[in-house]
């Protein structure tokens, strides 16, 4: 039985491990280490790919919770809502390039 109330510590680990994995790809390739670039891009790649699966899987089985917050924070909370909805969708095209 999966305890899915661990997902979210997992997704958080998962996507700060592609954001380290992106940024040492960049790195590598900015000093020329093509083969450790692209090693470190399909792992950063994996790492999406697990957290994706990871977050879908919490989210079919959590459920919907709709933000209670009120006042100014609700404005923040749907503003960076917002802009990483539209970022996510952007960046689709991009990631095939």
């Amino acid at each position: 039985m999966i305890n899915y109330s661990l997902l979210p510590a997992v997704n958080a680990t998962l996507n700060a491990t592609s954001g380290i994995l992106l940024t040492t790809g960049y790195i590598l390739i900015k000093r020329g280490h093509i083969n450790a670039h692209r090693n470190s891009m399909l792992l950063a790649f994996a790492s999406s790919t697990l957290f994706l699966i990871s977050y879908v899987t919490y989210h079919a089985h959590a459920g919907s919770h709709p933000f209670g917050g009120q006042g100014p924070v609700r404005l923040v909370y749907f503003t960076i809502l917002i802009s990483h909805i539209l970022l996510a969708i952007v960046i689709l095209p991009m990631a095939r390039s």
